[in-house]
């Protein structure tokens, strides 16, 4: 029997020994590392198709370089044939690499050798391109250079080539490991270094190639770029590119040797710093070469432009777990480049803390921008863990206490009166707006409806809480303008056929519109919707009629339809448009309407419209207009910790709605 007793008091005990170190040990192996999660994406880039190349009519072919990897080429790109002078851009790589000097320095100090001369007669008996040398004249390494690319100089080509390397032959070596570093097996070397000899060939890709690194090198840049130059003994040199200058072409180099090559010429030219590099061989005449190679820069530059590939504020990423929530990782500063379609694009985000770089590489480019992510607890406690352990959740993807959503904000007691409306805070204002004095609400509809937010005006709020009738929503239509009538704002997907909205509202629609314009030349919004007369039944990112935001005629879907037409959030970060918007809107009194983070969960999941301000939806094409201080407020954070907040928070926190479930007002 004492045996028993004591079984029966030692059972709960031994239970409670093992239920505590099971509980402490799940709490301390609760998982305190952060996930990563990666969101970025660059924006979307133009094709080349557009972009004329020639591989035809005896052209060998045309290839295309951007920062030295090829974007485009003809057919005939493959098809190797004689480079003629062009082969001196080669030469230049090595000279400047094995006897290299500072651009402002002449080089080292060259004396023609009887040897030179000799090779001098030789191209003038030969009919070959020269430039004029004596024995004994000293020239620079720079002035020789100069006679190489300005006149296309054969005998200071092989002059050039001896003095460096010791003989031709050894400069053929020098210059075929050059190409195995620039990874060339199509190129084939003959017996000079000026490409008179019809032995030395390459494809288009190949020079384009090369042409990129001719202008990575400052030295050669500047000396391609030269249009004329004073040498000893040859006198005044004149550039061959007669296209130098134009269509902002910055070099590189002519090529002819008769019929056996035709007219080759690589141009080059820069965007946003990048080196961009057009290869023709094989045009029929001159003119062509020049005039084709024009057509084909000028195609390249109406595609190919530096576009902010990231927006300072802009989401790159998340980190995520179960004690923080979604912690927003944004851009520091602009990022940008250029891109094109078909380029190969990488992403790869680096934390450390709350610091980190985002590294994004297009075609050759890498490029990288500082991005920090927002305040957070890096480690959860001890009692986090333990809530944890339990199912409890401790996220604070709410962003407010229980207790919070009890009571008014701290301020309640300086906030405006549900009679009154915030004074306009300027948009520069974005340290905080300060404390206003307190207007008047003036409805937006003398029909009666039993959504309390009605008396607000544009604070007023419609969703499956706060709903209206039929009656409502046809009267409010007929107190609205037609944006596209008065200022010309084209709707794209016209839904209801007017593109209606409130006359306050529609000013400043066509301020922002104008302001976007100027930002972006060239660009506009278009409106995909409105005000609505009746709603959508198509699942969450839909409402039915009577909970549509939409029916305040206050609201408008826009879209800059050079960024495409499809409302899908996936495509946020290709959308300047819409980067665009979510910074700056606020100054003309718009919001964000369905900001990401208050979206009440994953667009997956069922609609959450919840009493801490969730508001279901995820939209970030539509925006809504409240008035510019209320935007000011919403955008700032004012009542959110300085985080950008939802209609439904503001208004609680104002005290202007007391039960965001119940649809209850003050």
């Amino acid at each position: 029997m004492n045996k028993i007793k004591k079984i029966i008091i030692i059972l709960p005990i031994c239970a409670a020994v093992i239920f505590l170190a099971w509980l402490f040990i799940s709490a301390l192996s609760a998982g305190a590392e952060l996930e990563l999660v990666m969101t970025y994406q660059t924006p979307q880039f133009e094709s080349l198709e557009s972009v004329p190349v020639y591989g035809y009519e005896g052209y060998a072919g045309t290839a295309i370089a951007i920062d030295g990897a090829i974007a485009k080429s003809s057919s005939a790109v493959n098809l190797s044939s004689p480079t003629a002078s062009t082969a001196k851009m080669l030469l230049g790589l090595a000279i400047m690499k094995e006897r290299p000097f500072a651009p402002g320095e002449p080089g080292e100090t060259i004396t023609i050798t009887e040897e030179m001369y000799n090779i001098y007669n030789w191209y003038v008996a030969h009919g070959g391109s020269n430039s004029a040398v004596s024995v004994g004249e000293e020239i620079s390494e720079y002035d020789a250079l100069a006679s190489v690319f300005l006149v296309s100089s054969n005998n200071m080509a092989d002059s050039l080539a001896i003095w460096a390397f010791g003989s031709l032959d050894n400069y053929r070596n020098y210059a075929a490991a050059i190409l195995n570093d620039l990874n060339i097996t199509t190129m084939t070397l003959g017996p000079d270094a000026s490409g008179f000899d019809a032995g030395t060939t390459a494809t288009a890709s190949d020079l384009a190639i090369i042409g990129s690194k001719v202008l990575e090198n400052p030295v050669l840049k500047e000396i391609v770029g030269t249009k004329e130059r004073n040498v000893p003994v040859a006198g005044l040199l004149s550039n061959t590119n007669q296209i130098l200058g134009r269509n902002r072409i910055i070099g590189v180099k002519t090529g002819y040797i008769g019929d056996v090559s035709n007219y080759c010429l690589v141009s080059g030219y820069l965007e946003g710093g990048h080196i961009i590099t057009v290869a023709l061989m094989g045009a029929p005449t001159r003119l062509a070469s020049f005039n084709d190679s024009l057509n084909v820069v000028a195609g390249m530059q109406s595609t190919i432009k530096e576009t902010t590939l990231v927006f300072s504020g802009e989401i790159v990423g998340y980190y995520d777990s179960w004690w923080t929530g979604r912690v927003k990782i944004t851009a520091d500063e602009d990022l940008n480049g250029i891109g094109w379609d078909g380029a190969t694009v990488t992403t790869n985000l680096e934390m450390s803390g709350e610091t980190g770089t985002l590294k994004i590489s297009i075609g050759n480019a890498n490029y990288e921008v500082a991005v920090s992510s927002e305040p957070y607890n890096q480690n959860p406690s001890f009692g986090e863990r333990l809530s944890h352990s339990f199912g409890w959740s401790n996220s604070q993807n709410n962003n407010e206490d229980s207790d919070k959503d009890a009571e008014p904000a701290q301020e309640s007691a300086q906030e405006p009166t549900p009679e009154s409306s915030p004074e306009p805070v300027a948009p520069e204002s974005l340290e905080g707006p300060a404390e206003a004095p307190a207007p008047t609400y003036t409805a937006v509809t003398n029909v009666p409806s039993e959504n309390c937010t009605i008396k607000y005006g544009n604070l007023m709020l419609i969703n499956p809480n706060f709903t209206v009738t039929t009656n409502f929503i046809d009267a409010r239509r007929s107190e609205l303008v037609s944006v596209s009538s008065l200022y010309g704002i084209a709707e794209g997907n016209a839904y209801n056929g007017d593109n209606l909205l409130d006359k306050e509202a529609a000013i400043h629609l066509n301020e922002m519109v104008k302001a976007y314009e100027a930002d972006y030349p060239g660009h506009t919004f278009k409106t995909f919707s409105c005000y609505r007369a009746r709603g959508t039944q198509c699942g969450r990112l839909c409402a039915a009629t009577g909970t549509s935001d939409h029916h305040t005629g206050l609201t408008c879907d826009l879209v800059d339809p050079a960024y495409g037409t499809s409302l899908d959030t996936d495509q946020y970060n290709q959308h300047i448009d819409w980067q665009w918007l979510y910074a700056n809107s606020y100054k003309y009194g718009f919001i964000d309407r369905f900001p990401a983070e208050w979206a009440g969960g994953p667009m997956s999941e069922p609609l959450n419209v919840d009493e801490n301000g969730s508001t279901g939806l995820f939209e970030t094409w539509h925006y809504r207009y409240v008035g510019v201080g209320p935007a000011t407020e919403i955008a700032t954070g004012k009542y959110n910790g300085g985080r950008y907040d939802s209609l439904e928070h503001y208004l609680k926190s104002r005290g202007l709605v007391t039960n965001l479930k119940a649809g209850t007002c003050d």
